[in-house]
């Protein structure tokens, strides 16, 4: 796959004070779910453009089942986490707080859907066919790519 790129990045603090914390809790509220399913139903919620990785999500359930906000246990060979009374009270408590972020983040991504849309497409098009391009169709493809890079710096920079 690709390597990381500065836009693929997330930008520091899209997510802080708690806002992604609420957000696992409001997805347990509607029913239990293992982490895999959170991972999914975060992603459906932000259009597939930002789906959280197992490595943000696992250790935040942690916290909030140390917390006393969840409670995990063991069904089918997977972890199961249900919201707790106390995990409810603190949604309830939190949901002002959090609406204006988790808003502000889904109408970003909302306002670029196109642009994410066709940066997935180029990419899944470009990483399907890697091993098969000849060298010249490969260095064609690049020089595309270079000019494109071009012009979009040139919009940007505007």
């Amino acid at each position: 796959m690709f390597p990381p790129l500065p836009f693929f990045r997330r930008r520091p603090g899209a997510f802080r004070k708690g806002a992604l914390n609420h957000m696992i809790l409001r997805s347990l509220s509607e029913k239990p779910m293992h982490g895999y399913e959170i991972m999914a139903k975060l992603g459906e919620e932000f259009g597939g453009f930002y789906r959280p990785s197992p490595g943000a999500i696992y250790p935040i359930l942690q916290i909030l089942e140390d917390q006393g906000y969840i409670t995990g246990e063991e069904k089918e060979g997977k972890r199961t986490y249900s919201i707790t009374p106390k995990g409810t009270e603190y949604l309830k408590e939190g949901e002002e707080k959090f609406k204006a972020i988790i808003e502000k983040r889904k109408s970003f991504i909302r306002e670029r859907r196109g642009l994410n849309r066709e940066l997935r497409n180029l990419a899944s098009l470009i990483m399907t066919n890697y091993h098969d391009l000849a060298q010249d169709k490969a260095d064609k493809i690049a020089q595309i790519l270079k000019e494109a890079r071009r012009k979009i710096d040139d919009i940007i920079s505007e």
